[in-house]
């Protein structure tokens, strides 16, 4: 879980990658950015194509958009929606060490348990990119239980895709990884997540792609992210540069 300090339990982040991620979404980025399109390129990335005459690069199906608003209660259609979200960075209690920007309190927790959500940010130069700096703050779920029985979910199968299904979010095993501007993430349908975290010293503006029916409580579904009675749970942000490496 983490080391406890003072009666709160520190999570220490690690840097954002696909594999670290997978059982929780997808994460989005360009696996060769110094790599310039041109037609005398001779070996393409994996999962690459030339488009556009030879002057881009297409990679296929980065992501995989999931709608299984088919069995939600309420039987109502969804359509694909796209959102922009203007997240300005959050105000960290101070950390206790020289390393640390300071400590993001986990408070609340969210999923979409009938869609995935993608956040893209928007608008970063490539040196922007490698500043602009968000957390990324996910768990798996508890057994169901009384306390989540009117929370709808869809069923723990659908076209042979595992879903979580019901339960709350399991505080004891929350990870946290820190994204730069450069990376997008897509949160698997039912994936228990924070609401967006940016860090540092600027806004980000992320375009949000989802699927939404309107039915609030198919839409999102919101839990406290610890337990009664238990230890409060915060990130370490580290200062920029000094994040722990990918695993």
């Amino acid at each position: 879980m983490g080391e406890s300090t003072e009666g709160v339990v520190v999570l220490e982040p690690q840097l954002l990658c696909e594999s670290s991620f997978s059982d929780f979404g997808t994460v989005i980025e360009n696996p060769a950015p110094s790599l310039i399109p041109t037609r005398s390129i001779t070996e393409l990335p994996p999962n690459a194509v030339q488009a556009n005459q030879g002057s881009a690069l297409k990679y296929l199906d980065v992501t995989h958009m999931k709608d299984y608003y088919a069995s939600a209660p309420s039987k109502k259609p969804s359509k694909a929606v796209m959102n922009m979200f203007v997240c300005a960075p959050r105000t960290l209690l101070p950390g206790q060490s020289p390393r640390m920007e300071g400590l993001f309190p986990i408070e609340v927790l969210e999923r979409h348990p009938y869609t995935t959500q993608t956040f893209i940010p928007l608008g970063l130069s490539p040196l922007e990119a490698q500043r602009a700096r968000y957390l990324v703050i996910v768990t798996t779920s508890l057994p169901p239980s009384p306390a989540d029985a009117n929370l709808p979910v869809p069923p723990l199968t659908v076209d042979g895709a595992s879903l979580p299904g019901r339960g709350l979010p399991d505080p004891r095993r929350i990870r946290a990884f820190m994204a730069n501007g450069s990376q997008a993430v897509t949160y698997g349908a039912g994936t228990w997540h924070a609401p967006m975290v940016v860090v540092g010293e600027r806004p980000i503006d992320f375009v949000v792609v989802q699927f939404a029916n309107g039915v609030g409580i198919e839409d999102c579904q919101e839990a406290a992210a610890r337990e009664r009675g238990r230890a409060q749970l915060a990130v370490a942000v580290p200062k920029a540069g000094l994040e722990r490496p990918r695993l």
